[in-house]
């Protein structure tokens, strides 16, 4: 089961430095949050305050790093991330230092992936933002008086 894991954490890892690269801010701080919220909740409520520390340092970080759009993504991504990689990091090690850092891949591999599902296109033809923006065309009054 460790091999798993392992093998799973390595997919994880080389996935999320190529989608970083893009979103390197949102991964940092979903990353860093997670892994500081991780820290403090391990002191304060043990292994269950590490999960909790983790999705609320996770949810935090990605919030105060990204951008308005997609920033719900990012802050929901790195809530699960930041938890989820606690678990799986105090699982495989055993430690509190393996769950702060599970934490904080997780935080950063989650925060950056909802950020980019939560975007929107911005090359779909529905997208209004300012590149495909139109402008409506007006009439004056009277121009359809006598239908």
């Amino acid at each position: 089961m460790k091999v798993f894991y392992r093998y799973v954490w390595c997919v994880l890892a080389l996935w999320s430095t190529q989608v970083l690269a893009d979103n390197l801010e949102t991964g940092l701080g979903g990353g860093i949050g997670a892994a500081a919220g991780t820290a403090v909740g391990s002191v304060l409520g043990g292994s269950t305050g590490e999960v909790i520390g983790g999705a609320v340092g996770g949810g935090l970080g990605g919030a105060a790093t990204t951008g308005r759009a997609g920033r719900t993504g990012a802050v929901l991504g790195g809530a699960a991330g930041g938890a989820t990689g606690a678990i799986v990091g105090r699982q495989v090690s055993g430690t509190t230092a393996g769950a702060v850092i599970g934490a904080g891949a997780g935080g950063a591999g989650g925060a950056v992936l909802g950020k980019a599902i939560d975007e929107p296109d911005p090359y779909q033809k529905s997208y209004r933002g300012k590149k495909w923006k139109k402008h409506g065309h007006h009439h004056g009054r009277g121009h359809r008086g006598h239908d």
